[in-house]
């Protein structure tokens, strides 16, 4: 058995938590996650099918948190 962590589906945020997360609408979002700027959270889809409706994509929380750090203001 191996002593790795295990990946949990709550190590994951969904599209929606993303756009709370990141205080912007889900629509802003959709334009970021089409353009892909450099250092954008990986998206990773627990879908069931390949039908777009089965889709179910998921940020990684550390990359959304880390991507958002580094795009902070102070």
């Amino acid at each position: 058995m191996s002593s790795a962590p295990r990946r949990f589906v709550s190590d994951f945020i969904t599209v929606s938590e993303f756009a709370e997360l990141a205080r912007m609408s889900r629509r802003s979002l959709d334009r970021l996650r089409q353009r892909r700027p450099d250092g954008f959270p990986t998206e990773y889809d627990f879908g069931t099918g390949e039908a777009k409706q089965s889709r179910q994509p998921r940020f990684k929380l550390e990359e959304v948190r880390a991507w958002l750090d580094s795009r902070a203001l102070w």
